[in-house]
């Protein structure tokens, strides 16, 4: 498994599971379009891939 402790490093996935101390958010967001989404932050947190995107 590869840990990125990096600032700026980034993740993707159809699903993403995570723990975290706190949680601010989340703020409704435009992605594309109509389409909308979900923003927030997370503090002390860890993230997983729980369902990878398909290639």
């Amino acid at each position: 498994m590869t840990v990125s402790v990096e600032e700026g490093s980034g993740i993707a996935g159809k699903r993403i599971v995570y723990i975290a101390r706190k949680v601010e958010g989340p703020y409704l967001v435009r992605k594309s379009g109509k389409h909308r989404g979900l923003q927030g932050k997370l503090f002390d947190a860890e993230a997983y891939i729980d369902l990878a995107i398909e290639k």
